[in-house]
């Protein structure tokens, strides 16, 4: 196992990779509300950043469900 990853623009979230083959590794993040993100491949270290982006774009994804719109249809 890898050691844990933090991303300062992603608080409260964490990342690890696993090697599950000879090989090959599981790279996963997850945050204190459950929320997680996964993929397999060969480099631990671009796995790990291909889950900081899928993070990235969830929480920004959730940010636009939960903003006010003023009353008017999204």
């Amino acid at each position: 196992m890898l050691m844990p990853h933090t991303f300062p623009e992603l608080p409260n979230w964490s990342f690890d990779a696993d090697e599950v083959s000879a090989g090959v590794y599981r790279a996963f993040g997850r945050d204190h509300l459950g929320r997680n993100v996964e993929v397999t491949g060969t480099d631990p270290d671009a796995l790990i950043e291909r889950c900081r982006r899928a993070a990235i774009e969830m929480m920004a994804g959730a940010r636009k469900t939960t903003e006010p719109t003023g009353g008017k249809q999204p």
